[in-house]
């Protein structure tokens, strides 16, 4: 029946091709072009290392939101990707909902409770708001939830750790990591809590083996990001007021972006306002604090509160003063509160089992349930994707697939969409980016050219823009205007930030991984530049004649350059590999393969017990 609900709530999405859910821009403006370029690359017979169409250049498979080791990201593949969105929310929702079904069930609970706790779940502001919101890796990570809890509960510490694992390679570590928080404050609750605690390590070290090839590129580009040391007013950006607590029990409390009554931005609404579980579900909960006398749920609410404060709270800016800080959005920690209610309201629902008949039961779910749709039906909608991803045929034909780069105007709602084009961007839209870009935009621009999350750079005739070889600028009507005095995205220079306009150079791109690059050598030369970022994974070689030999990288501005080895004369040609791979790929892909194999033996293993046992 919540199936049927979802695929109600869903349509027509599911069924056209050219619809998509409606939502505040996010789906359209990132998750759409990022995940055409991961498919892309993967139909083409390879791994997409390497972003080279916004901000000059950044990794690619070391963003968690590409989603790249995420089986359900194979959608894309087998469906037209617009359509994959809509499959990938209805899949996740379905998730969600069975996993909260077993995981109440398995806590001995009625079918008509079981379906209660997955009603309040899946159908809770917290998790459709992500719809709307546009962020489908946000309702990704929450859907595989009940299934960690279902295996930590269940002590088998393989299955959390490939259920965990699954969570973090779907796309946001923040709500894994808010998960296992509730998940080792449960245990500190409880009696067993060292056998607890220890199954948590296990199964963590296990996820942590498992998912190796995602984790460990992505810890190395956080480092290098802009999240490293960024200000506290980004770390704590999305800190919830004690107003916000009043959509706990009306929903409506602070008015809608949908209607215009939200007074800031939709996205500080969908971020923080999420946690109703309906006036049946809060009443069931507190019936659980009241009757059945469980105070562990509400450990969670007050630590999620407490965490959602954000910059209100003193503790939280010391606590992401580490490593910690790499995470931004506090009010995501309201998902311990919302998982506290249910939990409490699970409770409540126990004991009051007995005293009620099924029908009423059954009642009492359907009217949860029914609230809950009544105010999500509202802010679900199914829309025409060709209004935001139509193509500009002749923008299209110019620039795609062709080695030069482009200035977006700033006032172009979505920097990202030259994915589609395949051209290279010096302005872009993530959810991190290098360190070093901010510095770079802002001499260009001569004033700061970007937030934590994107780049405004306007001017095409400065010399930073100059030597990242923007050739042409794309107006906000998207026209293509030349920019003549740009270096190509090779060239010859004489010594450190002295690039040289004689000479020639030109630039293939095989793959985005790699570049090929042919020049003469001029007269006063001692060096060849490349406008790829520094990124440790670049690797060189230099051919001169009939001899090629590994080249040192070395920084030039924000670039990358090669000394020109003695012995290379003027009006000699030389050619330049460069080729991108993640740090210690091929280890890293092995720890993680091997530890696949081991858990895939090991659960054929114990399959083939209880088959015998039976």
């Amino acid at each position: 029946m919540l199936g049927a609900l979802i695929f109600a709530l869903l349509s027509p999405a599911v069924f056209m091709p050219g619809a998509m859910p409606a939502n505040f821009g996010d789906l359209y403006a990132y998750h759409y072009p990022l995940r055409h370029l991961v498919t892309a690359g993967l139909e083409s017979g390879r791994l997409p290392f390497w972003n080279p169409y916004i901000f000059c250049g950044l990794p690619l498979s070391a963003n968690s939101q590409a989603g790249l080791f995420y089986p359900v990201g194979l959608l894309g593949r087998v469906l037209p990707l617009g359509l994959s969105f809509s499959w990938d929310y209805l899949f996740h929702l379905c998730w969600g909902a069975l996993g909260m079904m077993l995981l109440a069930r398995r806590e001995r609970l009625r079918s008509a409770t079981a379906a209660f706790l997955a009603g309040i779940y899946v159908f809770s502001p917290f998790l459709l708001y992500r719809i709307t919101e546009g962020i489908p890796t946000l309702l990704a990570a929450l859907a595989w939830v009940p299934w960690c809890w279902l295996a930590f509960l269940s002590s088998q510490r393989a299955l959390l750790a490939v259920v965990w694992g699954l969570q973090f390679l779907s796309g946001h570590p923040q709500f894994m990591l808010a998960n296992g928080l509730a998940m080792a404050v449960w245990a500190l609750c409880r009696r067993e809590r060292w056998r607890l605690w220890s199954g948590l390590a296990a199964a963590g070290a296990g996820a942590a083996l498992l998912t190796a090839v995602q984790w460990t590129a992505t810890w190395q580009f956080l480092g290098l990001s802009v999240r490293r040391g960024w200000p506290a007013a980004f770390t704590a950006a999305y800190s919830i007021l004690p107003r916000t607590l009043w959509t706990w029990l009306y929903p409506n409390a602070l008015g809608t972006p949908m209607d215009g009554t939200f007074s800031d931005v939709p996205s500080v609404f969908f971020e923080s306002a999420g946690v109703f579980i309906g006036w049946v579900g809060l009443a069931a909960a507190a019936f659980g604090a009241m009757r059945a006398r469980s105070w562990r749920p509400f450990v969670l609410v007050g630590l999620g509160v407490f965490l959602a404060a954000g910059a209100h709270n003193p503790v939280y800016l010391f606590l992401t003063s580490g490593p910690a800080g790499f995470l931004r959005t506090p009010s995501r920690y309201l998902f311990l509160s919302l998982w506290g209610l249910i939990a409490a309201a699970g409770a409540g629902a126990r004991s009051l089992e007995p005293r009620i008949r099924p029908g009423l039961a059954v009642f009492l779910t359907a009217a949860a349930v029914v609230q809950l749709l009544a105010w999500g039906h509202g802010f679900l909608a199914s829309e025409d994707s060709r209004r935001y991803l139509s193509v500009n045929p002749a923008l299209a034909s110019f620039v795609a697939g062709r080695p030069l780069r482009v200035l977006t105007d700033p006032g172009l709602a979505s920097p990202d969409k030259v994915m589609l084009y395949r051209a290279m961007n010096v302005n872009g839209y993530d959810a991190f980016y290098l360190s070093g870009y901010p510095e770079f935009a802002a001499r260009s621009e001569g004033r700061p050219a970007a937030d934590p999350s994107r780049t405004y750079l306007s001017r095409a005739d400065t010399p930073e823009m100059l030597h990242a070889g923007v050739a042409y600028t794309i107006t906000e009507q998207g026209r293509l205007q030349g920019n003549i005095a740009a270096l190509p995205l090779a060239y010859f220079a004489a010594g450190p930030g002295v690039a040289m306009a004689s000479g020639q150079a030109a630039v293939s791109l095989p793959r985005p991984e790699r570049w090929l690059v042919a020049g003469v050598v001029p007269a006063g030369a001692d060096r060849m530049v490349v406008t790829v970022p520094r990124y440790p994974g670049w690797r060189a070689w230099l051919r001169s004649g009939s001899r090629t030999v590994p080249a040192a990288l070395e920084p030039w501005d924000y670039f990358q350059s090669i000394r020109l080895p003695a012995g290379i004369r003027t009006g000699e040609a030389v050619q330049l590999f460069l080729d991108f791979r993640p740090s210690l790929w091929a280890w890293w892909a092995g720890i993680s393969s091997a530890a696949w194999l081991v858990w895939l033996g090991l659960a054929w293993l114990r399959a083939s017990a209880w088959e015998m046992r039976a």
